[in-house]
């Protein structure tokens, strides 16, 4: 009797402060995650787009390439021949200014020839020659005086310079942006909402330039030909964008 009296005050105690926990409890139902941000939440409305911009422009670079060709008996005559091929074709540009010389890849190999067609074993050599002016009046009338040298031209281009090609990359660049801009603020209207902010951006250069071939000539053409006519024409330099745009209410 004398240890009941004395447990049960402790027992209230504990039933007490046990209602209070749940008291606290029940006004609080989600203090455990009061500070847990809800990932649920959307941000907006995500738009992906793409635009682009092209800009025109005649190309400022001018390309001839050339091919010497030597045969001999022996690979050291055969290479010996080629060598004093490209000595006078480069040789021929001498004191002309803007012009930018490339001796390109050498290459020799034997030839077994045919009896049958009545083609003895020999050694070939042969070398590429390329050059390069940013204005045609520079290179056009060396072409007849390397050609006369017992090289044959197989390729005369127009194409952008490096830097040419970069800044009207830039500008596309630009002209892309814009319209890509215009694009999101057109569709934001139409879904009745505002263009909030942007999150992804990506620039890219298409349709690479290439070189405009132009008309060959003969492989073989007298010192004193008139020289080859290369007309230029417009090119195209056009950027893409392609974008991810926040819209809100």
């Amino acid at each position: 009797m004398i240890r009941s009296r004395f447990s049960f005050p402790a027992r209230a105690s504990q039933r007490v402060a046990l209602c209070g926990l749940l008291a606290v409890a029940g006004l609080h139902p989600t203090a455990g995650m009061a500070q847990t941000p809800d990932s649920t939440r959307p941000d907006g409305t995500e738009l992906e787009l793409s635009a682009s911009g092209t800009v025109q422009a005649p190309p400022d670079e001018l390309t001839a390439t050339f091919t010497a060709e030597a045969q001999a008996d022996t690979a050291a005559a055969a290479q010996a021949q080629l060598n004093a091929l490209i000595s006078k074709a480069i040789a021929a540009t001498a004191h002309t200014d803007g012009l930018v010389i490339n001796a390109e890849s050498y290459f020799v190999h034997h030839d077994e020839g045919d009896v049958h067609q009545n083609r003895k074993p020999q050694w070939v050599a042969r070398q590429g020659l390329r050059l390069t002016a940013a204005d045609g009046k520079v290179l056009l009338p060396l072409v007849g005086r390397i050609q006369a040298e017992n090289l044959a031209l197989t390729r005369l281009d127009w194409s952008l310079s490096r830097t040419r090609r970069a800044e009207l990359t830039r500008k596309a660049e630009t002209l892309a942006l814009e319209d890509m801009q215009a694009r999101a603020q057109a569709a934001a209207a139409t879904l009745k909402l505002r263009v909030a902010s942007i999150r992804s951006v990506a620039l890219e250069e298409q349709n690479f330039p290439r070189p405009m071939p132009m008309m060959m000539m003969a492989r073989m053409a007298p010192a004193d030909a008139a020289a080859p006519e290369a007309p230029t024409g417009q090119q195209d330099v056009t950027a893409t964008v392609r974008a991810t745009v926040i819209l809100k209410p």
